[in-house]
């Protein structure tokens, strides 16, 4: 008889244990990836509140570069700051390319 009251209090117990019936609140869930439809990276050479621009350099081509417009909307991962290497999605509009998603890339160090 002990065996069938422990197996539901120990199951009542484990799953208070685990946070299942506590009421604790979950881990927000990380927002979305903003859509894009290109992709640009490069150094920032030019950079306002409102508008970054990023140079691109490939090999056997002259050097292009490129302004995109920063929205409200826009998600920045990292800190923008001029010579820093970015890599911009962006959706292309009538007013212009608009950066939907810039990511700042960090130099890794050499071991």
């Amino acid at each position: 008889m002990l065996k069938g009251v422990l197996l539901p209090l120990t199951m009542i117990c484990a799953g208070l244990v685990s946070g299942q019936e506590t009421g604790e609140a979950k881990p927000p869930m990380p927002a979305a990836e903003p859509h894009y439809d290109s992709t640009f990276s490069g150094p920032i050479i030019e950079l306002s509140a409102e508008r970054i621009t990023v140079s691109r350099s490939i090999l056997g081509k002259p050097a292009e570069k490129r302004s995109f417009w920063i929205k409200a909307d826009t998600r920045i991962e990292g800190k923008l700051r001029v010579k820093a290497k970015v890599t911009v999605g962006f959706i292309t509009t009538d007013d212009g390319d608009i950066a939907r998603l810039i990511v700042v890339r960090t130099a890794t160090p050499k071991k």
